[in-house]
């Protein structure tokens, strides 16, 4: 993800992704999203993440006449532009032209990378990765981590935990029973993707022995077959980090020690 990318364009070419020209700040996505639907309904019919293959763009004009606020900026050679989660962002080369590109995340991205795989769940989107598995590989070195790391990390497994025990709660009162513990992290991620949405699972999945190599992630259990929901299996996690295990407790001490460095001051 933090690789660095390249890109060569020529006069007059157009992107969609590299930042360049023209923003729309990240508060205003919802609203840009609801405007290119509205004007182009049909697009998104066949392709709900339309917006995230960068083959459409919008004329600002339009966006603005819709109530979308665009930013402009013209940025030059030796020039940094920095683009906050979730700003679209698009222009034009104005000059035969090599521009780098990179991806980087402060400890404040872990909120928003949740609410990332929350829309990508939403649009059917594959995941560059499985942010519960990032957060739960972290514990595993809790006293090698930042402090402030560590109290963000903590805060996150809170909320994948209370997620995942409505969850579960929410598959037995469906009447899914049958369950066996797997270790979802051995598979490739093309191998362990819900058959709904796309989602990267690693806590757990539903399958049915219906569809060998099917499975779905605990939001989408009605998704996967039309089988009794006594015939049908969960899995659970080997390795259950989102329950109070001593690696969960690691980090929490681990971050307590930030919390009360700074309550003393």
């Amino acid at each position: 993800m933090k690789l660095p990318w390249l890109y060569v364009g020529i006069c007059f070419s157009s992107f969609w992704v590299s930042p360049r020209l023209v923003w729309r700040p990240g508060y205003a996505a919802e609203q840009l999203e609801e405007v290119m639907k509205k004007l182009a309904p049909e697009l998104f019919i066949s392709q709900p993440d339309l917006l995230h293959q960068l083959v459409t763009i919008m004329n600002p004009n339009t966006l603005m006449a819709h109530g979308v606020p665009i930013y402009r900026t013209n940025q030059c050679a030796g020039e940094f532009v920095i683009t906050f989660p979730r700003a679209y962002h698009s222009g034009f080369n104005q000059g035969f032209n090599f521009a780098e590109a990179v991806n980087f995340c402060t400890v404040d991205w872990l909120p928003l990378g949740r609410q990332c795989v929350e829309h990508y769940r939403a649009l059917n989107r594959y995941c560059v990765f499985s942010h519960d598995e990032m957060i739960c590989k972290w514990p595993l070195k809790a006293e090698e981590l930042d402090v402030v790391l560590a109290s963000s990390v903590q805060k996150d497994l809170v909320v994948m935990i209370e997620e995942e025990k409505a969850l579960r709660e929410a598959v037995r009162k469906m009447g899914v029973v049958e369950s066996e513990k797997i270790n979802l992290e051995l598979l490739a991620d093309d191998e362990r993707q819900c058959a709904k949405c796309k989602t990267t699972c690693f806590t757990s999945a539903v399958y049915c022995p219906c569809s060998p190599g099917a499975l779905v992630c605990l939001h989408h259990v009605d998704a996967l077959c039309s089988c009794p929901s006594s015939s049908i299996s969960w899995g659970i996690a080997t390795k259950p980090w989102m329950i109070c295990t001593p690696m969960m407790n690691a980090v929490k001490l681990r971050a307590e020690s930030y919390d009360n460095w700074r309550l003393s001051y």
